[in-house]
């Protein structure tokens, strides 16, 4: 008994993506930070919070909806491995997300209320738009996006971190569409990803533009005067790995996952810009 329950345990925490959900917490953090909240802010604290029973629910729900899927993609998720039932991760989802929201609306109610929109777009994609080509990809993008006007909501301050959500809006945008591409094989089962139904070889010149967009508005918090120099100085390595992961990814598309996974690691390199770009 004491094995299984230590395996569900390990299962719940590797489903709601150690690797993903911390960069959803610091964007959080960051767009409070930006918006001019201090560092011990107890609101945004607090929204730090939500955003990592939200992001972790979204995640397991995710697990939950995809599992015959991920029986292709995915096997080693906790579900193929008969670790947790799918009943079991709804549950765990639900608690999360009911979490998520009560932390939320104690900030205040415009954090409440970004937090039920995001809910209600993580299950709409989920039942319906991750299958509508790159509608699904919009939907995801936005979300994420939206964590660092979430901070800022916390602090009555939501409008400051618009430019620094669209500029991970499009890189974030471009990853998706990077992340069907690897997972295509899968996804023909039950899926009509953009990659589903115009090809892995046209997702990837869209998923490019994308990258080289992001690329090109990398700038745009310096030359607005929203972050200093230091932002710029360790961005800009971002905006070089981003055009080199788009060259790559045209030439060898057999390499997707490798490619999402440096996106993904340059977006963590660019929270570290961000918080350099408030306190240098």
């Amino acid at each position: 008994m004491t094995t299984t329950i230590l395996a569900k345990t390990k299962g719940f925490m590797l489903s709601i993506r150690p690797e993903t959900t911390p960069l959803a917490m610091i964007s959080v953090y960051v767009g409070g930070l930006v918006a001019g909240g201090g560092f011990d802010s107890s609101s945004l604290l607090l929204a730090v919070a939500a955003s990592f029973f939200i992001t972790g629910a979204s995640m397991t729900f995710n697990d939950y909806f995809d599992w015959p899927i991920d029986i292709i993609n995915h096997q080693k998720r906790p579900i193929p491995q008969g670790i947790i039932t799918p009943k079991e991760m709804l549950v765990f989802s639900l608690v999360f997300f009911i979490i998520g929201s009560m932390i939320a609306f104690s900030i205040n109610i415009l954090c409440g209320l970004i937090a039920l929109i995001s809910i209600f777009l993580l299950v709409v994609y989920e039942v319906l738009t991750k299958n509508i080509g790159i509608t699904g990809n919009i939907t995801v993008a936005f979300i994420s996006a939206m964590s660092f006007t979430f901070g800022g909501a916390a602090v009555n301050n939501p409008f400051s971190s618009l430019i620094i959500s669209l500029l991970t809006f499009v890189i974030i945008l471009g990853r998706e569409i990077i992340m069907d591409i690897r997972d295509t094989k899968g996804d023909k089962q039950t899926r009509k990803t953009l990659s589903v139904q115009i090809g892995e070889k046209k997702a990837s010149y869209i998923a490019a533009v994308f990258l080289i967009l992001s690329a090109i508005l990398t700038p745009l918090p310096y030359l607005l005067g929203i972050l200093s120099i230091y932002y710029l100085i360790l961005i800009l390595p971002v905006a070089v790995l981003s055009l080199f992961s788009t060259l790559w990814l045209i030439r060898n598309i057999e390499k997707a996952g490798i490619i999402a996974h440096i996106i993904r690691g340059s977006l963590a390199v660019g929270l570290l810009a961000f918080i350099a770009g408030i306190l240098l």
